[in-house]
This record gives C-alpha cells, structure tokens and sequence, in this order.
C-alpha cells in the first residue's frame, strides 16, 4: 500500500514538473480570434447583407453572385497576364470582388491585427494615413473592425487606387460598417464616435497627397504592381520603399504596414521592402524577433529552388478557416473555391522620430516566430516547427509538448551558443 501511495506520488510530481516546463516559455499568438472584438465578428457574420444593402442586390443576383465570383477568380491567377489594368472599374467585377475577396481579406486581416502589439498602430489624436492600391478600403475597414482604440481618434484616410468606382464602392461599405459598430458601442463618457475622413484619390503609388502621413498602409497592392514588370524586384523595392517614405512627416513616428498573399512571389517581394525599409531607419515590429537579414528569403544560393527541387522557405503564415463566417465558407463552397486554409506575408515597421531603433529582443530571452505548420521528425521520434530568430532559421523541436501554432511567437531561455543544425533544411535546432 505504500509503494502504491509512493508510485503515485512519483507521477504527479512528474506531471508536475511536466507542466512547469513549457510555462518558462511566453507565448503571443498571431491569429487568436478571441482576440477578434465581438462587434467585428458578428458584421464579418453577415458581411454579406452589408454588400447587398451598399450595391442594391435583390435575392435573384444573390443566388447567381457565384458564377460571376469564380469568373473573377480566374481572371485573378490562371488567366492574369490578360486582365486590364481598370478591371476594378467593371460593376461586375467589384461587386463579385467584394462579395468574396473583400470578405476572406477582411477576415484575414481582423484576425491578424486583432492580435497585433498594443502599441502596433500607435497614431496622434488627429493623425493622417495613406492606403496604397486601397480598393474597395479593405485595410480602412479591417483597422475599424479589429482596433478599438482608434476609433476614437480623428484619422483623415487618402486612400489611393486607380479605380474610382472601387473606391466609391468600399467607402460605402467602411461607412455602413462604422455606422454599425457605432450603434452597438456604448461610450463611458458619453462622448460621440465619428467615422473616419475617407479622401479618395485617383492614382497609383506615386501619386502626390496634399498631407504627410504617420501610417502607410498596402495590402494585396505590390503583387499586382510588380507583375510584368521588367525591373529586378530588388530595384522595384528600393524605389518603392523610397516612394511610400516621401509620403510619410518628417516630424513624427513613421509606420508601415504592408500586407501581401502568402505565395513565394509576395512573400520574397515582401522580405525585398523590409530590408530597403530597414536601410532607411525602420525596424520591424512584426512578424519579425529582429531586425537582422531574413533567414526565409524564399531564396538559397540565389536560387528559389533547393537541391532536392522544393521551395526555398519563404515567410509567410496561415490559419485554419473551419471557425470563418459560415456564409462565406457557404459561398466559397458554391463558387468552387473552398478555402482550408488563409495564408498571408506581412511586415509592420516603424521608424522612430528621433531616428533610434526599436529594441526586439529582451534580456536573457530568444524571440522564435513559429513559421510552418506540425513537422513530423521520423529520426528523433519528435515534431517540430521552422521558426525564425536573430539566430537565423530555426527548426524548434517540441521536446515539451508545447504545440505552438502557425506565426505564434515564444520567448525562451537564451540556448546554449552550440545548436546543432538539421541536415536536411541547414536549420539550427533548438528544443523548446
């Protein structure tokens, strides 16, 4: 009977210690969608009503809305190299843009910036912003939805595309969002909440702006900017990055946020405008634990291709789709185009106004951005994650059962100096 209370003890101890492992390790998710307010999850329920309220759509154009959404969506990949520039201009096009793409990006980037540091869009009382490539205002409009705190402040948008229809469109709809979550908030002090100034300007990146900015904004824009273009993407980075800073006061914190599909392309074109940023002050926020050169690059040796014919390793991030709008995964699965998975690349910077750099890393921690999904490891009988660090590209081997999830950061113990490296991929390992 003694041994038994003995053995059992043992256990629990284990157990014990077993738990208090992984608590050495903090953990900030990227896409928590409790992290979403509950204004903004229950518009982006029925974001579809507010589509067919703002664009005049009886039940007839409803039902058919698919057809016109999976047309759309192969001018947009397979069939791109012919599409018109001004396809955004065609009434067709936006109202099935915004019925399905419009949608999935917004409940892309409410995810995202929901989850984002506090101090992530850290904008004055009256502050001016730029939307790049803006569209029907997705980014205005996700910003509305996922931060709070910035509601109550006065921010006049230039928000900058070359169709104006698109703009007209998405103003439309960021006003009947606002007016929306304006009704549900209940204010403390009583004080009024206003929407935004939204100043539509047509144009493209370049474009003069009566006003200087403190955030610049550009989601889904560069993809389609730098698509045929005979210009090497390094160049096309530097002189993009030098563009979107004239946009930007002197007198003032400077962020940029810029937001692209997760494919390698995107992805490298993203990392490309990180580094030009980062050689004129800025230093990221996020994704980023450093702001040291990207060890996922999408390239090795020069080459996007390894030795054994995979992908160089690219950064982006993605979340399962089971918990999105019901209606939209509905409308997704009608069109032919059903969504597991939403994938982005991303980078946050900001330059601060005395010109100093922003510190990433804490003392005695390591910062590991989780950057892939569960990978089994056959050889050690353990599952691991690619993960990047001011170390360079990690591969963090879940010896505690932590199971941290895609874009999820952890800060850990600083390692031993010594980290032996993953034969296949050249990765540090690290346990964690």
């Amino acid at each position: 009977m003694k041994f038994e209370n003995k053995d059992a003890s043992l256990q629990k101890r284990k157990k014990q210690d077993m738990k208090k492992k992984p608590s050495k390790i903090k953990r900030h998710e990227m896409f928590n969608s409790n992290n979403v307010p509950k204004d903004a999850r229950s518009i982006l329920e029925k974001f579809d009503d507010i589509v067919a309220e703002t664009r005049g759509l009886n039940a007839k154009q409803r039902v058919f809305l698919s057809s016109s959404i999976k047309k759309l969506s192969h001018s947009l990949t397979d069939d791109r190299h012919s599409r018109r520039v001004g396809y955004m201009n065609s009434a067709e096009n936006v109202t099935a843009y915004i019925s399905y793409f419009q949608w999935w990006n917004l409940v892309r980037l409410t995810r995202l910036f929901s989850n984002m540091p506090r101090d992530a869009f850290h904008l004055s009382e009256k502050s001016v912003a730029i939307d790049i490539g803006s569209g029907p205002l997705t980014v205005v409009t996700a910003l509305w939805l996922s931060r709070p705190e910035l509601r109550t402040k006065k921010i006049t948008w230039y928000c900058l595309d070359l169709s104006q229809n698109a703009l007209s469109q998405g103003e439309e709809i960021y006003l009947s969002v606002a007016a929306r979550t304006i009704s549900m908030m209940k204010e403390d002090d009583g004080s009024a909440i206003e929407p935004w100034k939204i100043i539509r300007v047509k144009g493209e990146l370049g474009t003069d702006i009566k006003e200087k900015a403190e955030l610049v904004t550009c989601a889904n824009a560069f993809n389609e900017m730098i698509q045929g273009s005979e210009m090497p993407t390094d160049f096309l980075a530097k002189k993009y990055s030098g563009e979107i800073e004239k946009y930007m006061a002197e007198d003032s914190e400077k962020t940029v946020l810029l937001v692209e599909p997760g494919d390698p392309h995107s992805a490298r074109f993203v990392t490309l405008m990180r580094s030009a940023l980062i050689k004129r002050g800025f230093s990221p926020l996020a994704p980023c634990p450093h702001s040291d050169e990207c060890p996922m690059t999408g390239r090795t040796g020069g080459k996007t291709t390894t030795k054994d014919g995979k992908s160089a390793k690219w950064c982006n991030f993605s979340f399962a789709t089971e918990d999105a709008p019901a209606r939209l995964l509905r409308l997704s699965e009608k069109a032919g185009l059903p969504k597991e998975r939403a994938v982005l690349s991303f980078v946050l910077m900001r330059k601060e106004k005395d010109g100093s750099e922003k510190q990433n890393e804490d003392s005695g921690k390591l910062k590991i951005r989780i950057a892939s999904n569960f990978i089994k490891l056959p050889e050690i009988h353990k599952s691991g994650y690619y993960a990047c660090s001011r170390l360079g590209l990690l591969l963090a081997v879940d010896t505690t059962n932590v199971k941290p999830k895609n874009g999820e950061l952890l800060e850990i113990p600083e390692p031993d100096s010594f980290l032996p490296r993953d034969a296949k991929s050249g990765a540090k390992m690290l346990d964690i």
